[in-house]
């Protein structure tokens, strides 16, 4: 009796390993219509990659949030030119979106019917004290990726505000850790950090 032999081919070494998919605005945007994600989850994308965000403590919030409020509108030049943008989105192209805690934007944002873009942003604002490690090492990098003008981390846990500008890639090259009892300038005022980092 003859034997067929079975011809094996050589297993390649090469072999390509699974993407992840990535996802874009429009997928979330297709997934809050289909109910997957609730309108209050706010979804951020980070090259296409989703995570959802922490709820953040509005009391510390709140009270950054007020004395931006007491400085722009308190100016009519500025009332006129700027506007604070609250945990809102905004982006860099379709893989990236973010919801800072606080972004300032010129005027001229209401008259787009697009998410306003990073570089666009005069000064934007994260308020954390327990998600200081996924800001640092995985926003600031788009914030930067994005040409954003200026970055505040209000940092609760060590009681400091960290200000990131000259944005160069994926990093900012200068970086000032502004203590609990210095002031910080913002549109020719100064705001005592006392009122800001509230213990």
């Amino acid at each position: 009796m003859s034997t067929a032999t079975l011809s094996k081919k050589p297993v390649s070494s090469k072999q390509k390993s699974p993407k992840p998919y990535k996802f874009t605005i429009n997928h979330l945007k297709k997934m809050y219509e289909a109910g997957i994600f609730h309108p209050e989850e706010k979804i951020e994308l980070i090259n296409g990659e989703p995570f959802m965000m922490t709820p953040i403590g509005f009391r510390h919030a709140k009270v950054l949030e007020r004395k931006l409020y007491e400085i722009i509108y308190s100016d009519p030049k500025l009332k006129e030119k700027l506007v604070i943008w609250t945990q809102n989105p905004i982006k860099i192209d379709a893989k990236n979106l973010l919801y800072p805690d606080i972004a300032i934007y010129p005027e001229e944002i209401y008259k787009k019917e697009d998410i306003p873009k990073i570089k666009d942003a005069v000064l934007i604002i994260e308020i954390l004290d327990t998600t200081l490690d996924y800001d640092r090492e995985v926003k600031l990098p788009v914030y930067a990726k994005g040409k954003a003008k200026e970055v505040w981390i209000v940092n609760l846990k060590d009681n400091v505000l960290e200000k990131y500008t000259q944005p160069s890639g994926k990093l900012f090259k200068s970086i000032h850790i502004y203590q609990e009892n210095e002031k910080i300038e913002i549109f020719n005022e100064k705001i005592d950090l006392l009122k800001i980092l509230v213990k």
